[in-house]
């Protein structure tokens, strides 16, 4: 076993040198330390910013504990959906990830996510990783985890469409600019587009660009897979995105009124784009974007401060200390795993196989040479 464990241990940390290779961590420090400055600059530059930031902190130490209770809550249960959907598409019978595994590579792959930023990428190579030392085939691996994107983002751009056109032709109350209402909801709608036709576009793409179509086409194949087979649990999806909503919400009702659902709703999406920037942790990314876009369809800057500062603090910071134990965990299942696939039951068992081979080999005999 000491054996495994040694073997194991090379592998893991063969395996985090590449996914740390992969992103230049000092550059995303020095990316948050620039953003932090703009961010500094433009407090005190523009008009009635440092009120509104002054204000906002001032009002941190009257929260009510209640709703940030609530908001601790709420946003467990949209790691749970997270959890639900990666079971729906990534679960088989064959396949020997459990509720436990389950919950140690959504947490781990969270917590890598917001070490490595550049819209999740970090999490999504820990876990395709965990998935490829469960024994899973990386062709089915690279697929399911296209297919649960895009099951994923789904929910994100319907969201975005039927909100944003709803504000903008009155349907739902808020208003707004047709710039932050009609043009995201146009968009949206175009991303559904062309991931639909992705497949299709791919051959008339040329280079990368076919094979990201492609990519893209497969990942759209898997998830219709899912959703004909009907399983309730694609429902996590909603649950994702919803309950970490409510915890926006929840933290703008812990210092006072909320904003209208569809503002609230659209300015929480408009702000999630930040998650695509390559900042460590999304810092400055997804907290200015929110904020910019609440302000901009009408929220009081202090109150929009204040509550993305604390909704922040639930959806994005305190998942990393579970995170952190779960990726302690999952490297150990992962060790696990191998022992179990190398057991010295399954070592004889394939000696044996050789042996047999050899056996069953035909043996060629000299025959004499005629005179």
């Amino acid at each position: 076993m000491a054996a495994h464990a040694a073997t194991h241990d090379q592998l893991f940390d063969s395996d985090l040198r590449a996914l740390r290779a992969s992103v230049d961590l000092r550059k995303g420090a020095l990316v948050v330390a620039a953003v932090a400055a703009v961010g500094a600059a433009l407090v005190v530059a523009l008009p009635g910013a440092y009120g509104a930031v002054s204000a906002a902190f001032a009002k941190l130490g009257h929260a009510d504990p209640r709703w940030l209770v609530l908001a601790l809550g709420l946003e467990a249960l949209s790691f749970l959906g997270h959890i639900v959907l990666f079971r729906a598409v990534f679960l088989d019978r064959s396949s020997r990830i459990g509720y436990a595994a389950s919950y140690d590579i959504t947490l781990a792959g969270h917590a890598a996510t917001r070490l490595f930023g550049a819209a999740g990428a970090g999490g999504i190579a820990l876990q395709v990783w965990a998935l490829r030392r469960s024994g899973m085939p990386g062709r089915t691996v690279g697929t399911r985890m296209l297919g649960f994107l895009v099951l994923l983002y789904s929910f994100y751009a319907l969201a975005v469409a039927a909100v944003g056109l709803g504000l903008w032709t009155g349907v739902l109350a808020g208003g707004g600019s047709i710039g932050l209402t009609l043009f995201p909801g146009i968009a949206a709608l175009a991303l559904v587009a062309g991931a639909l036709g992705a497949a299709a576009l791919a051959r008339r793409m040329p280079g990368r660009l076919a094979q990201a179509g492609a990519a893209v086409g497969d990942g759209v194949r898997e998830a219709t897979a899912v959703i004909r087979r009907r399983d309730p649990r694609l429902v996590g999806g909603l649950m994702w995105w919803a309950f970490d909503i409510a915890v926006l919400w929840a933290s703008f009702r812990a210092f006072g009124a909320a904003p209208p659902l569809a503002i609230l709703v659209l300015g929480y999406f408009l702000g999630q784009v930040g998650n695509a920037l390559p900042f460590l942790g999304s810092v400055g990314g997804v907290d200015g974007g929110m904020i910019g876009a609440l302000v901009a369809l009408g929220t009081n800057p202090a109150a929009a401060v204040v509550a993305v500062v604390v909704y922040r603090l639930f959806s994005c910071w305190a998942p990393t200390v579970p995170g952190g134990f779960a990726f302690a965990s999952l490297r150990r299942r992962v060790a696990s795993w191998k022992a179990d696939d190398e057991s010295p039951e399954d070592e004889l068992a394939a000696a044996r196989q050789r042996r047999h081979e050899r056996v069953a080999e035909p043996v060629l005999v000299a025959e004499p040479v005629a005179a």
